[in-house]
């Protein structure tokens, strides 16, 4: 038989609010933050793609 006293659900209501507090700053420290880059030779340029139909028998 489980016997609830009030100092142990404050024990247990802070250890869990603890717990969530830390949980959330390590997510904060660890996810790494991403800046978008455009690496390739074709930017700012205009690409002309031509259909080839011309005969070539």
């Amino acid at each position: 038989m489980i016997v609830l006293h009030k100092k142990r659900l404050i024990l247990i209501g802070s250890m869990l609010c603890l717990s969530l507090t830390m949980f959330s700053l390590k997510s904060t420290f660890t996810v790494p933050k991403t800046v978008e880059t455009v690496n390739l030779p074709v930017s700012n340029r205009v690409i002309v793609l031509d259909a080839g139909h011309r005969s070539s028998r």
